[in-house]
Formats: C-alpha cells, structure tokens, sequence
C-alpha cells in the first residue's frame, strides 16, 4: 500500500520540479497569490517555519524550501517540494484551487520517534542524533492528509514521507543551509 501511495507521491514531486513551476513567495502575497482562500494555511508553525514556506504556483500550492536553505532528494539531488495537488500524471493547472486546510505539527518521542529515526538512518550511518523530531501533517482542501517527519540536526535538518502504514526510506530527503555561494552545507553521514 505505501509503496502505491509512494508513486502517486514521487509523480508529483517529480513533476513539480520538472514542471518549470515559477513561485512566489506567500509572505509577500505576490500575483499568485491573489484570490487565495481565506481558509488556506500560509504560515508554517515553528520550527518548520525556519526550513519552509509555502508558496503560490500555477499548480497550487507546494511546502517548499525558505531562502537561504535547499531540500535535496537523498535519491538523486532534486530540489523537493510537496505539493498540495497530487496526481498521478501531470498536475493541472488549477492555481488557488488547491491548497492546505491545515499543517499540524507535534514533536515525537518514545518508540515513534526511534522508528522513524531508524528507518531515516537506513543506509547513511548518520553520526549526529537529531536533537528533534517532528511528525506534520498536512492536510489539502482534498481531503488528501500527507504526514512527513522533519528530523532537527542542529546545522542541518531531514524529512522524509510517513503513511500509515510505515515511513518510506526511497523518500527521504535533507535541508541543509546554503552558505553565500548559494551552496549547500553538507552535513557530516
């Protein structure tokens, strides 16, 4: 089951990236922005709101990295964006259409938090214990709820995509902060 789920994931990951997908930022309330929902969530609680933001495409809206910090997919370096729209093909063009109704944030601890620790650790011998770990779930005007763990570092910071039934390693990705060249930081694994 979370392997199906993954791909309708993956495919709108995917296709946000590849889509050319121009943003602006929700702070600003630029131009796609306009005509957003009074119900829709703009503001990301603490302590994402330091990774994150949410932004305003032609596609909806998307969680997206906050300047001055990059999410990399741990599978093959692509920028990560989690949309609120998700579709198997291509996403459609709806803009305010599709938005979050609600991003709940509860910090995890007890055998929760040492599973998911676990499964992000898989493969990468992480050498820091995140100091934090955050369950979040999003949930769109669909009705669609995504949760994705955010793991706290310190210097830097991980997520990765948890359905019900167990958090997917293939979705793992890191946010580190990017230095004045516009380069990431590389955490040490």
């Amino acid at each position: 089951m979370a392997k199906s789920k993954l791909s309708i994931l993956l495919c709108a990951l995917m296709l946000s990236v590849g889509s050319g997908m121009t943003a602006s930022r929700a702070d600003d309330q630029g131009e796609e922005c306009k005509g957003t929902p009074m119900e829709a969530v703009m503001q990301l609680p603490a302590p994402l709101r330091k990774w994150g933001q949410i932004n305003c495409t032609p596609y909806g809206h998307s969680l997206v990295s906050r300047g001055g910090w990059v999410w990399a997919s741990l599978d093959d370096g692509a920028k990560v964006r989690i949309p609120s729209q998700i579709s198997r093909g291509k996403l459609a063009e709806i803009g305010n259409s599709s938005y979050f109704t609600s991003i709940r944030e509860t910090q995890v601890s007890g055998d929760d938090r040492t599973h998911a620790a676990a499964v992000f650790d898989i493969g990468l011998d992480m050498k820091d214990e995140a100091s934090n770990v955050y369950r979040v779930e999003l949930t769109a005007v669909s009705g669609y709820v995504m949760v994705v763990y955010f793991f706290d570092f310190g210097n830097f910071a991980g997520g990765m995509w948890c359905p019900e039934d167990g958090c997917v390693p293939e979705s793992r990705f890191l946010i580190m902060e990017q230095d004045e060249d516009h380069k990431p930081h590389s955490p040490s694994v």
